[in-house]
């Protein structure tokens, strides 16, 4: 059929050419055009490639085919027409929903820069020149109509993602008016999807926040594409009225239908109610915890005292009597008083040790207060560790209650006791303020130091335990420590609080 083109010149075609490799079967093409000629031509080389061809010989007829029947894959346009000329066209094809994204090639005698401009200014995606060349419209056909098959692929698939992602996405114009929504967002909020098409999205969302919707629109108005606007929670309403608490990301997102709001929502209801949940238990752990400190507490005063006053006095009776005897009976039997002397000397070793597990037990400075009990802590410890231990106490009275005054006399303890085995210290020093309704306890020491984020990571049960003795206090604690800067551990506890463990009795 070359003998039907325009241009005597063009040769016959090469069938190994790659113009003539078979495009995809079954692509449509209507070709709009009132020259009989070119019709025919169009149709018999557009056919021959394996397309299916239609004509039409005005721009109205053309038209009213794509609305009609078959949306064409490719338009074959002639921009002088009898009537509205292939611009006017052009234009109305571009404004319907269905035919937009349709390409439209321009075939035109007119082959000057501004014919060509008012075509792409119109919506064309390309513009031949007639006499038509068969190699060059055969590649421009098939270009086109393979970039129209991979977008509408692409979109497909963009589709298959929106339809089946697992949380709910809704796109929105400008206006903020529903477009699109997923089967997620159906499921979410209970609607069928012609009931959301062209609604306002503040349809879902409570009437008591829509006003502070409204205002936030700005924000999201500012954004550019690929910007996300994440993590903002709100309270999401469905179609039965019911409400549930929804993490939102908000984005944009630039088509060629002009710019849509992207909103992805995610029902959080079950994972703020594990989180509740884990909060709750990790709390009666805590109070679990606590009351397992109060009890050995008490069972610690118990022993102590049992252990002071009864083996105590047990053992000072036995002393007076060893002295008696000693004065009764000594001086007729030197070697008789010898054995008394040096049962008298282990029977004051057993006093001193009883004295020693009491105070290790429960120190009695305990019953004077906190104060008191970190006075005799520090000097206990300077004596036995040969550390010096200074004591600062800005505020020498503290009205606290008694379990509290233990849980920070017991991390003091800890602290000091790490201090002994593994920091190398020359110093330490103990400072006790009070601070904004808080009591600051603070243990400082020059020794070696250690990794802190390293042995945060590690079981360190030590630091473990002071943090929950803090955590059940109300309170917090924290380490701050370099290799070779020394150890500060610090205490924050409010001064009063309304959980109080119960003793055992």
């Amino acid at each position: 059929m070359a003998r039907y083109h325009a241009n005597s010149s063009t040769p016959e075609a090469d069938p190994t050419s790659p113009m003539n490799q078979q495009p995809r079967s079954g692509a449509h093409i209507l070709v709009i055009d009132d020259s009989p000629e070119i019709r025919l031509l169009a149709t018999v080389l557009l056919e021959r490639e394996g397309y299916v061809v239609t004509s039409a010989v005005t721009g109205e007829e053309g038209l009213a085919f794509a609305r009609e029947s078959i949306t064409p894959d490719l338009i074959l346009l002639d921009v002088m027409l009898p009537g509205m000329d292939g611009y006017e066209i052009c234009q109305l094809l571009k404004q319907d929903e269905t035919l937009r994204d349709v390409p439209v090639i321009f075939m035109s005698a007119q082959d000057d820069v501004q014919a060509q401009t008012e075509g792409f200014k119109a919506g064309g995606a390309d513009y031949v020149t007639k006499p038509l060349s068969v190699p060059v419209l055969l590649a421009r056909v098939r270009a086109h109509v393979a970039l129209n098959a991979q977008r509408r692929s692409l979109e497909g698939m963009f589709r298959d993602a929106l339809e089946y992602a697992p949380d709910a996405i809704i796109l929105a114009d400008t206006r903020w008016r529903i477009v699109q929504v997923n089967a997620r967002t159906l499921a979410m909020f209970g609607y069928r999807r012609e009931q959301l098409m062209g609604q306002p999205v503040e349809m879902l969302i409570p009437p008591r926040l829509r006003e502070h919707h409204l205002q936030r629109r700005s924000v999201y108005a500012d954004l550019g594409p690929g910007d996300l606007q994440l993590g903002v929670s709100t309270d999401c309403m469905r179609g039965d009225g019911s409400e549930f608490t929804g993490d939102l990301s908000v984005g944009l997102l630039r088509t060629n239908r002009g710019p849509l709001l992207m909103t992805v929502v995610r029902d959080v209801t079950e994972s703020q109610r594990i989180q509740q949940e884990v909060i709750a238990s990790r709390q009666r752990l805590r109070e679990l915890a606590a009351r397992g400190d109060a009890m050995r507490e008490y069972e610690r005063k118990n022993i102590a005292r049992e252990v002071h006053d009864e083996l105590g006095q047990v053992l000072t009776a036995l002393r007076m009597d060893l002295t008696y005897a000693d004065l009764t009976y000594g001086n007729s039997d030197s070697g008789f008083k010898d054995r008394l002397q040096g049962m008298r000397a282990l029977v004051d070793r057993a006093i001193q040790g009883v004295r020693n597990v009491a105070s290790h037990l429960r120190p009695s400075a305990l019953d004077m207060g906190l104060v008191p009990a970190l006075e005799w802590l520090s000097g206990e410890f300077q004596r036995h560790a040969g550390i010096p231990c200074t004591l600062e106490i800005e505020t020498p009275a503290i009205d606290m209650p008694e379990h509290r005054a233990i849980g920070l006399f017991r991390i003091v303890q800890e602290s000091l006791t790490n201090v002994s085995r593994y920091a190398q210290a020359r110093s330490v020093r103990v400072s006790l303020r009070q601070e904004n309704g808080q009591l600051v306890l603070r243990i400082r020491d020059d020794g070696q130091g250690f990794d802190a984020a390293s042995r945060a990571q590690g079981r360190s049960f030590g630091l473990l335990g002071m943090q929950e003795r803090a955590l059940a206090l109300e309170g917090e604690l924290t380490v701050e420590s370099a290799i070779g800067q020394g150890t500060t551990v610090t205490a924050r506890v409010p001064l009063q609080t309304d959980y109080t463990p119960q003793e055992t009795t």
